[in-house]
């Protein structure tokens, strides 16, 4: 029994020597909506303000949101757009102070602006295309509460959701480039004192308003190019390459030259193993830098010659970025 408890241990260590190690980066990712490129301009207003306002305040009341509750946080939707679309070059952003009737309902699209109204709105901005926020809804729900053992050790939980509408007018081809609805939800926990789950409650309005910025970041994500954190497996440890284990280490410290350095010497004279998992960290290097097309070379010698597994999947991992760099190249592109 004891011979068999080293054994384990043993097994253990082996298995978390050979482990691959993982490694995160950004990449920028291309728009889901294809916007025109002569789109290089764009202006933001909130046409969310409700038609009826006494039956707005009735809403508010009976579900204790303050009255003033959604138009606030309205701008906090626009403040989260306007934070999306300036990521990248993509777009100049106007953000106005524009305010608009509209639906006063999160489900409902009211009729679109006239074009007249649209051409104005660009003209008076010197803009391209609007952005239109046209419905706009919110809640909050207390979704649970608990104590744990005693009235001082309390724990509550709830969720905010918001309601969006956004329509993107285009007026040189008299086109609604875009319209789309959408909810997004936030949850929330708090525990503590009576006093601490109390002003947790109380603190909804935040909560609802940091549910608002995301939902805005959201959609500006479906219309600009957007920045993602991707995670990637890579090779930290060999028995028999030193020069493999450098230049994980020099991936670890961002050094890429010196890393493509090492994994070279790897590549040529280690084992079979060895030089499937030194092609598989140069084909995350290469990726890192950008060289898309080298890293997806790396990965086929991986799999291809050396049979390293992690390096298919890998393979089509990259293949896919390939062919999202040219919508990207395109979205990106100046008119």
């Amino acid at each position: 029994m004891k011979n068999l408890r080293y054994l384990i241990i043993i097994l253990a260590v082996l298995f978390n020597s050979c482990a691959a190690s993982r490694i995160s980066f950004n990449v920028l990712a291309p728009a889901p909506v294809i916007i025109p490129n002569s789109v290089q301009s764009i202006a933001i207003i909130d046409r969310s303000l409700p038609e009826n306002s006494d039956l707005n305040k009735i809403e508010g009341l009976l579900t204790g949101e303050g009255l003033e509750q959604d138009r606030l946080s309205t701008q906090f939707v626009i403040d989260g757009l306007n934070n999306s679309l300036s990521t990248t070059d993509r777009y100049t952003v106007m953000r106005t102070n524009e305010l608009m009737v509209g639906s006063g309902s999160g489900f409902m699209f009211p009729e679109p602006l006239s074009w007249q109204e649209v051409e104005a709105l660009c003209v008076k901005y010197d803009v391209d295309a609007l952005v239109s926020l046209e419905t706009y809804d919110s809640d909050f729900i207390v979704s649970s509460a608990s104590s744990e053992g005693s009235i001082l050790n309390l724990r509550a939980g709830g969720e905010a959701t918001v309601n969006c509408g956004f329509r993107m007018y285009y007026p040189s081809r008299a086109t609604i480039i875009d319209e789309f609805h959408f909810s997004h939800a936030m949850s929330w926990e708090s525990g503590g004192s009576i006093l601490a789950a109390a002003n947790a409650v109380l603190n909804k309005n935040k909560a609802i308003r940091e549910t608002s910025f995301a939902a805005g970041n959201i959609y500006g994500q479906r219309i600009t190019p957007a920045w993602y954190l991707v995670n990637r497996d890579y090779f930290k440890k060999s028995k028999r390459s030193p020069d493999l284990d450098m230049g994980a280490r020099m991936m670890q410290l961002n050094d890429w030259d010196k890393a493509l350095e090492s994994l070279e010497r790897s590549l040529e004279a280690g084992s079979t193993k060895d030089r499937g998992r030194a092609a598989h960290n140069l084909a995350v290097v290469y990726e890192i830098l950008g060289e898309l097309e080298r890293a997806k070379e790396y990965t086929t010698l991986a799999w291809g010659r050396y049979k390293e597994k992690k390096s298919r999947e890998y393979g089509y991992i990259l293949t896919r970025r390939i062919n999202d760099s040219l919508v990207l190249e395109n979205q990106l592109q100046k008119n």
